[in-house]
């Protein structure tokens, strides 16, 4: 029985991670999953309808329910814009985690998005399942860029590695980002070295699953 379970809800000052819900589906479509370029480097096809966007969302549903994926939406917490998400599939020791960003006027919070995933990249290093969590990026794509000030390195290029359906490639190359801990890490050692990395931890909210 699988009893990785991470917070449903994480919120910064100025943001907030959380479920998606059905009514999320139009803003999850113009702004992430329908965007050409947002999706240009992602191995799945961009959606061409809503309705995709609502089986997205039902898909999510399962694996918090499943307890073997998780997916947030991140909002703004001001103006209730979707201006990414998260995607984290355990599988302990390791995670994978993924992250797609919104390119449309007024949804970009690059700064502030990154210090939400730096919470909860910091709260998964603290899992004692957990020693090992993992990305991968497009070389060509936005995203690596920013791996380095998550805290990640680049350990590989995968060549042919998954598919580039938006730019009808059978196969792409990937970069592979890790950030680890050492087996003997201790909770407290972790959060010494977390701590100089950034500012302290804001509060995350530990709910039930929806």
């Amino acid at each position: 029985m699988n009893t990785f379970c991470p917070p449903t809800i994480i919120e910064t000052d100025a943001l907030r991670l959380r479920p998606f819900v059905d009514a999320d589906a139009d803003a999850l479509f113009h702004a992430l999953l329908g965007d050409p370029a947002v999706t240009e480097w992602l191995p799945f096809p961009t959606h061409r309808n809503v309705a995709q966007t609502r089986a997205f969302i039902r898909h999510c549903r399962l694996g918090w329910s499943s307890k073997t994926r998780f997916t947030w939406a991140m909002e703004d917490l001001q103006t209730g814009r979707l201006v990414a998400a998260i995607d984290l599939a355990p599988a302990p020791p390791r995670a994978e985690i993924g992250v797609v960003t919104s390119r449309c006027e007024g949804h970009r919070r690059r700064r502030a998005g990154l210090a939400a995933l730096l919470m909860l990249i910091d709260w998964l290093l603290t899992q004692p399942q957990l020693y090992r969590i993992h990305a991968y990026c497009a070389p060509e794509g936005p995203a690596a860029s920013t791996m380095s000030r998550l805290g990640f390195t680049l350990e590989a290029r995968l060549t042919n590695w998954e598919p580039r359906p938006n730019r009808n490639l059978a196969a792409g190359d990937a970069l592979l980002f890790a950030i680890t801990r050492g087996a003997d890490d201790t909770s407290s050692r972790i959060a010494r070295r977390l701590a100089l990395r950034h500012a302290p931890f804001p509060v995350v909210q530990d709910r039930t699953e929806p």
